[in-house]
């Protein structure tokens, strides 16, 4: 008889074991959230950022457990955060982006501890990305886009394609030339020029398009109003329409690229809809969020050494958080796993002596300062020893394959 109970325990317990759970974070506010970064730092946990309306900025240092109001020099809406991925040798800086008649670009370069109004563009700002520490564009109504140079300390007018309004944005990590825009009227444009120049890419549809995210140089995502998920697997030459399964508005997109070390792909929207992607976002199922209002803004970051932290922000400061560990549930399996550097668990990143690349301690890894110039070869347990603190990128050896970004921090 005990022992039936123990095992009716434990069948009832086995889906909360299995499959991980969306948490409802108190954030303090009841004004909407419309868009959340986690800033890497020197110390993990790192600083998650929200932005929203009215101006609203909240940060929080503990994975979401406590979230602080700061400071912020506007009142007008937030609609974008991004922060540049090379966190400057230490200098560990951000954007926010947004507006109500016209534009704003606010700065940070203390990890989202305290903002300043950079720029103010003379539309509506509604996205936001960096390729690097320095190299960023946002963009927004009137088709305008907008660049910096320095990390987001200074922004000025890069190109005016299309008379639309840009919702979404991604620029390739690492790589100042390629990037991707979306908006209005299924719009889509690429760029291999850093934002200079913009070809038109065909959408098939007229929804408007909210959102894009890259896993990898060729295959991307974008989502918008009605449902809509396409994607595309040549770098944007054609997209091709992914059964969603809702109808809902989606509002954001995310997967980690080819700097995170996961293969989990997240886009919300409308009425607290989240949807989890594939690892090549062919396949997306619905997950139970618990919530009610429109979900506006997701992103996560890898967990060291044996998950992914995920937020998603939304309307009346709604704010859900969920674990998932490397072992939780996937869609579809990733393909047999390689020593590719888009796909290496390296641990810990940041670093003090030396990391480990998990799997592959006896291969041998390259590694690259911010210069592009060859500091090394390492073998996979031993990665970085003996070299002075900064931002390095690994790749492993003979392969032609995206470069991991790695901290050393003394």
């Amino acid at each position: 008889m005990k022992r039936g109970f123990w095992m009716l325990i434990f069948l009832l317990l086995l889906p909360t074991l299995a499959f991980p759970a969306w948490v409802k974070q108190v954030s303090g506010t009841g004004r909407n959230l419309r868009s959340v970064w986690f800033f890497y730092g020197p110390v993990y946990p790192f600083t998650v950022v929200a932005v929203g309306d009215s101006g609203t900025i909240l940060t929080s240092t503990d994975l979401g457990q406590t979230w602080t109001q700061k400071a912020s020099p506007t009142t007008q809406t937030l609609y974008a955060v991004g922060q540049d991925l090379n966190g400057n040798l230490g200098k560990f800086r951000g954007s926010a982006v947004g507006g109500d008649s016209a534009g704003v670009i606010l700065n940070t370069t203390d990890d989202g501890s305290t903002w300043t109004l950079q720029a103010t563009p003379p539309a509506v700002m509604h996205t936001v990305a960096f390729s690097d520490s320095f190299n960023g564009l946002a963009a927004g109504a009137s088709g305008l886009v907008w660049w910096t140079t320095d990390g987001g300390v200074t922004w000025s007018l890069k190109s005016n394609p299309l008379s639309v309004t840009w919702y979404g944005i991604w620029k390739e990590p690492y790589n100042v030339q390629p990037g991707w825009i979306c908006g209005e009227n299924g719009t889509i444009m690429g760029t291999t020029s850093a934002g200079a120049s913009w070809k038109a890419e065909t959408s098939g549809t007229t929804a408007a398009l909210r959102a894009l995210s890259f896993m990898s140089d060729s295959t991307g995502v974008v989502a918008g109003d009605s449902g809509t998920i396409l994607r595309t697997t040549n770098a944007g030459s054609t997209w091709t329409p992914v059964p969603s399964g809702v109808t809902d508005d989606l509002f954001a997109i995310y997967y980690g690229g080819p700097y995170q070390q996961s293969f989990y792909g997240f886009t919300v929207g409308a009425n607290g809809r989240i949807l989890r992607g594939s690892w090549d976002g062919s396949t997306w199922v619905a997950e139970t969020s618990g919530a009610t209002r429109n979900l506006r803004g997701v992103h996560y970051t890898w967990h060291p050494p044996t998950g992914l932290d995920v937020w998603a922000v939304g309307d009346s400061g709604t704010i859900l958080y969920e674990y998932i560990p490397f072992n939780g549930v996937e869609i579809s399996s990733p393909p047999s796993l390689t020593p590719n550097a888009s796909r290496l668990t390296v641990f810990p990143n940041p670093f003090t002596s030396f990391a480990t690349l998990r799997g592959y301690e006896a291969d041998h890894f390259v590694l690259y300062d911010v210069s592009g110039r060859r500091v090394g070869t390492y073998r996979g347990d031993r990665v970085g020893e003996g070299l002075a603190a900064g931002v390095y990128f690994l790749k492993p050896e003979g392969k032609d394959a995206k470069p991991l970004r790695v901290v050393k921090l003394r």
